[in-house]
């Protein structure tokens, strides 16, 4: 009986959510961009419950001020703050109006069918994206997972491209392949500006819910926040570091020790199994390990963060009514299967294991000097990824954007009654 329960109380929340866009503005796939942008009804309520505040005030004035500052999903601005020096290069206007189109003549975004699983601004649930796993990124968060920089860093604008040019394996992210650079580039940059749009938005929310439910002098901090955001995505390019070429042999590599190669990789099987590595990859990389279930922190910030288990279906209904995902327990990759999603060359595993995966669990390594300290060698690093290599499958590729757009995945989810 309860069970039965839990499945119409998470109808219901779907369909509460499904009115709550219809008359928000969304429209369905083929008619985006919509009139205005969403509100982050969900991480305000979040706010509203973890601080015991009521934000609706002050949600609705950092959504005029946005509206001010950044324009419509038709008619999207490049904030005052913004348009000129380091600045000048997130976005460009010419960029904005190629993604974004307008009301009558969608642009990239939605004739590639990205709002279909994003979401028309950029808020990850898009028709489709209930039906996938993971579910789509919600970009308003500013946090990317597959990057070459750093785990607190933002990415940078080369590491958007490259997750369209080449898809994200195993998931309903395909490869853009038919689009020219340009094209990418105007899909980059709309994607850092609803990041960047959606990220001040939080931060106000944040600040207000900090300050008895009142945004103190709105307008400047905006402009804080804003400007902070910015600088941390100019920022970006910077701390990308150059690592040099590990002394041992690598998988792959044209020549090699076979001899001193099966060694390294024999000791990054020891390292995988000795380490926290097999906590949660499994002992056999098979993605089945001792660590009980856990979920990304995009879902922690409206359920656990807030003292709600994410199992919790009663309480969870009104939170998903606003915008919440029915949680999906996070998965620990199965390296066998060999769906490596940042890429799969050595450098990319290497930059797996250095920097962590940000949202979720996969913590950035502990380098130390030597064996006498707790953590790994710069040499550990490499053994490991000699290990990853050997024994990930290489799968078949993300599918391709179909000519249209779509993938054949988000054919059949639109086309299912």
């Amino acid at each position: 009986m309860k069970k039965s329960m839990n499945h119409r109380a998470f109808a219901l929340a779907t369909g509460l959510c499904t009115i709550a866009a219809t008359t928000m503005g969304c429209r369905d796939a083929n008619s985006v961009p919509v009139a205005s942008h969403e509100p982050n009804y969900l991480f305000s309520k979040a706010m509203e419950i973890k601080e015991e505040v009521e934000l609706n005030e002050s949600l609705f004035q950092t959504k005029d001020l946005l509206t001010e500052w950044f324009g419509t999903p038709d008619n999207p601005k490049i904030p005052e703050l913004l348009k000129d020096g380091d600045y000048a290069d997130l976005f460009s206007e010419e960029n904005l109006k190629l993604a974004a189109g307008t009301a009558t003549n969608p642009g990239l975004y939605a004739s590639q069918q990205c709002v279909s699983c994003h979401g028309p601004t950029g808020q990850g649930r898009g028709p489709v994206a209930a039906s996938q796993d993971p579910y789509p990124r919600d970009f308003r968060a500013g946090i990317f997972k597959f990057k070459g920089t750093p785990l607190a860093a933002k990415p940078r604008k080369e590491d958007i491209a490259r997750v369209l040019k080449q898809g994200l394996s195993g998931t309903q992210m395909p490869i853009f392949d038919k689009l020219s650079d340009q094209q990418i580039s105007a899909l980059v940059d709309y994607v850092v500006f609803l990041s960047i749009r959606g990220d001040v938005e939080r931060r106000l929310l944040r600040n207000a819910s900090s300050n008895d439910g009142k945004l103190d002098e709105i307008k400047d901090a905006a402009e804080e926040a804003l400007t902070q955001i910015a600088d941390r995505w100019v920022a970006a390019e910077d701390s990308f570091e150059e690592f040099p070429d590990p002394e041992i042999p690598l998988v792959g590599a044209v020549a090699s020790d076979d001899a001193a190669l099966a060694q390294s990789i024999e000791k990054g099987k020891e390292l995988f199994r000795t380490t926290n590595c097999a906590q949660c990859h499994g002992l056999e990389a098979n993605g089945i390990g001792t660590k009980p279930p856990d979920y990304d922190n995009w879902t922690k910030e409206w359920t656990v963060d807030i003292n709600i288990a994410p199992t919790n279906v009663d309480e969870l209904v009104p939170l998903m009514a606003l915008g919440g995902m029915k949680p999906q327990i996070i998965k620990p990759r199965n390296i066998v299967e060999g769906h490596l999603r940042g890429g799969r060359s050595p450098m990319d595993i290497y930059r797996r294991i250095r920097y962590g995966i940000p949202g979720g669990p996969m913590p950035a390594a502990a380098i130390v000097q030597s064996r006498d300290e707790q953590g790994l060698l710069e040499e550990d690093l490499w053994h490991l990824v000699n290990y990853v290599l050997s024994i990930a499958r290489v799968p078949p590729p993300p599918v391709s954007a179909q000519p249209d757009g779509q993938t054949e995945g988000q054919k059949v989810a639109q086309s299912t009654p």
